[in-house]
């Protein structure tokens, strides 16, 4: 590359003339006073550069050897693309353009050819799903110390793992209601679990005329402040078979009812002797009456125990959980 092509270069990469020609002055000194001289005459940067471009107004002072040119220059001359460099470009435009060639060929056919698709509407099923509704507390319950524990059922072994979890996971001596939402014929057929589906969940066997004398309706309690024998119930009856559900249900039943809860224990890890008859004691503590308990004691600290009421069954695993069932029942209505 001549000198001319330097300065032509340096032009195109934005360098100033008068930059241009410091650099050749740097580069060549000895010419310093040429280039002084020709701006005496007038001559402006650009004018000395073409005319060194030109070759028509460069004094014979001037050697004829090409002049150095200088790094500053040089730094921002691209160099020349190889061969190589050349080939892949032409094979990049040459994809590029079938890209562009290929695209316009399918939008052209679908715009022509291929049929619109109407647009799909999707149609949004609403089922509706009743939560029954749960009976009412049949002892009293104290909300700034008590809670309510509700849960859904799809199939037996479901029942078994939420209760042991409530039972494992609280120990702060307050009361839970226990409400299941039984879910195993299907979302849309939701209702509450009763106490027979107790029954038949925990393999209890019971009396064929017990729901004859009592509700299946009942409440569910876990009492966390016992170590072992938590679990409590209450169910109601009718205040004119009070008589026949202690008599005709209740003690009969006493014969084979450690027999028949012996599969509910044992999922407790506790067992209950069938040997020897229930006992009798009382609870009155700070309350006006007495009430009478039926029990037979277990492993455990564990066992049977049951009260009736005027209008309660009420039934616990431990005396500790019969007696506070028995006073909450006392203070419903007061």
């Amino acid at each position: 590359m001549n000198f001319a092509e330097s300065i032509k270069k340096a032009r195109e990469r934005g360098m100033q003339d008068e930059q241009i020609l410091e650099a050749i002055k740097k580069q060549n000194p000895h010419k310093e006073d040429f280039f002084n001289r020709e701006k005496n005459r007038g001559l402006t940067s650009a004018n000395i550069l073409d005319n060194i471009i030109n070759e028509e107004k460069i004094p014979k002072k001037i050697p004829l050897e090409e002049p150095t040119i200088p790094p500053e220059i040089k730094e921002h001359i691209p160099p020349k693309p190889t061969e190589e460099t050349k080939l892949w470009m032409r094979i990049f435009i040459t994809l590029v353009l079938i890209s562009i060639a290929a695209t316009s060929i399918t939008m052209f056919y679908r715009a022509f050819f291929v049929p619109k698709l109407k647009p799909i509407n999707p149609e949004i099923i609403v089922h509706e799903i009743q939560i029954p509704r749960a009976t009412p507390p049949s002892i009293r319950l104290y909300p700034e110390k008590d809670s309510i524990d509700r849960f859904a059922i799809t199939a037996n072994e479901e029942y078994l793992l939420y209760l042991k979890k409530i039972v494992r996971d609280n120990k702060d001596g307050e009361l839970i209601r226990i409400i299941i939402d039984d879910q195993r014929d299907g979302a849309k057929n939701i209702r509450s679990s009763n106490l027979e589906d107790f029954f038949n969940i925990f393999q209890i066997k019971f009396p064929e005329n017990i729901f004859t004398k009592i509700e299946k309706d009942f409440n569910l309690f876990v009492y966390t402040k016992e170590i072992t024998g938590r679990i409590a119930l209450s169910v109601k009856f009718d205040k004119s078979v009070r008589d026949d559900v202690e008599w005709t249900l209740m003690r009969p039943w006493e014969e084979t009812m450690a027999e028949d809860f012996r599969f509910f224990f044992a999922e407790w890890d506790q067992q209950i002797s069938s040997v020897g008859e229930f006992l009798t004691t009382t609870h009155k503590g700070d309350l006006p009456v007495s009430f009478s308990i039926r029990y037979k004691e277990g492993s455990g600290g564990a066992g049977i125990y049951y009260a009736i009421t005027e209008d309660r069954l009420l039934f616990a695993t431990s005396l500790e959980s019969i007696k506070n069932i028995i006073e909450r029942y006392y203070y419903l209505g007061r």
